[in-house]
């Protein structure tokens, strides 16, 4: 046997093994918060942007996104089979695919997500709830044509980034809806 094929072998045996193990989340009334590995940076954003707590570095040790997760009570997402096998890890979700809207969908299901908690509510960058600001305090730190156009704004009290409502803002609330939908 090639050491290509005992590897795919041994990954296989690896995906049979997490299914087995896999736990059934309960559904809960409050949002579910996650912990995602370094593998999973643009589902970590797209949850974010769900207004889902997402805790993402891509500087996370194994041991510390498993600490994260047992201690803040956290699903850890992750694709990847050695962590999710080796580690004492109650509470996860083995995310099959590659592809970031089936993942989404995959963890709307698995977490039991049946509404979008609070679209554009955390920070994109930091994961901190925004908070509304004052739209002349912001004058200074927007585009002129964002500022002329815009009358609401964001801000992150940890980073300081600046969000507002742009163009962008329906087509991704549509496109988290469908795959809420298609989750269901």
């Amino acid at each position: 046997m090639s050491n290509a094929t005992s590897r795919r072998t041994a990954a296989r045996q690896r995906h049979v093994q997490i299914r087995s193990k896999a736990p059934e989340l309960a559904a809960t009334s409050e949002p579910p918060r996650f912990v995602a590995d370094v593998m999973l940076g643009r589902l970590a954003k797209w949850l974010r942007i769900a207004g889902l707590d997402v805790l993402y570095s891509n500087r996370y040790s194994d041991d510390e996104l498993v600490l994260l997760s047992q201690r803040e009570a956290r699903i850890l997402l992750s694709r990847d089979t050695r962590l999710l096998i080796r580690r004492a890890v109650s509470r996860f979700i083995f995310l099959e695919s590659d592809n970031v809207r089936e993942q989404i969908k995959q963890v709307f299901a698995k977490a039991h997500i049946r509404g979008l908690p609070a679209l554009l509510s955390r920070c994109l960058a930091c994961n901190d709830p925004l908070s509304d600001v004052p739209r002349e305090s912001v004058s200074q730190m927007v585009p002129p044509y964002v500022y002329q156009t815009q009358a609401q704004f964001k801000a992150c009290p940890r980073c300081r980034k600046i969000y507002w409502a742009g163009t962008h803002r329906q087509s991704v609330l549509r496109t988290l809806e469908r795959l809420l939908d298609e989750s269901q």
